[in-house]
């Protein structure tokens, strides 16, 4: 991959290895802002998210000589970032919907985001979801991950991630529908409601 400093990531990554300071800001150039992306999309709280990052580049260039495949340092930093973003979250004591709290028509029943939907008022309605919400709808419908990866990460059952992202879709769905939330002049289109 080229990037605009005339110089590879993978001829980067090896000078960070050598601890080259000039190519550790030039990475983190590169990835900060797709991190905090990330970040803030698992905390929902601006000042977390930037520790978040922060906290990640730190423990990624102190370990980065570990990084066996330089190709994979985005992937790699993803997981830090992912898994600094759980450890924040945690810290906050979040009750998890057991199965049997949420009735089999909400878990039957979702909206379905239309494509016009403007991706950054998505993104503000995401960071009003509660936290054990936002978090695993993050994991699984936005970083890919498994429920059974989600639940062996917050250390949980299977049923109760899969259970919590029904709930998460569904009460996006909710506040889509339900607002008039605007940004700038782009205003979320209404939604049909799926049933599953």
């Amino acid at each position: 991959m080229k990037i605009s400093f005339g110089i590879n990531e993978v001829k980067l990554i090896r000078l960070c290895k050598k601890g080259d300071s000039k190519a550790q800001f030039r990475l983190y150039k590169l990835y900060s802002k797709a991190m905090f992306n990330i970040a803030i999309r698992m905390t929902g709280n601006r000042a977390e998210a930037e520790d978040v990052v922060q906290d990640a580049f730190i423990k990624a260039f102190t370990e980065i000589e570990k990084l066996n495949n330089e190709n994979a340092f985005g992937g790699w930093l993803k997981r830090i970032v992912i898994n600094r973003s759980l450890d924040e979250i945690k810290k906050r004591k979040i009750n998890y919907l057991e199965i049997d709290s949420i009735n089999e028509k909400q878990i039957n029943s979702y909206y379905e985001i239309e494509e016009e939907t403007d991706p950054e008022a998505v993104h503000h309605l995401i960071k009003k979801l509660p936290d054990g919400a936002r978090e695993i709808l993050v994991l699984r419908a936005l970083e890919g991950y498994k429920h059974a990866e989600i639940a062996e990460k917050l250390k949980i059952s299977e049923s109760t991630a899969k259970t919590q992202f029904f709930r998460a879709k569904h009460l996006l769905g909710k506040l889509i529908k339900d607002s008039d939330y605007e940004i700038g002049n782009r205003k979320i289109p209404q939604e049909k409601q799926i049933k599953a």
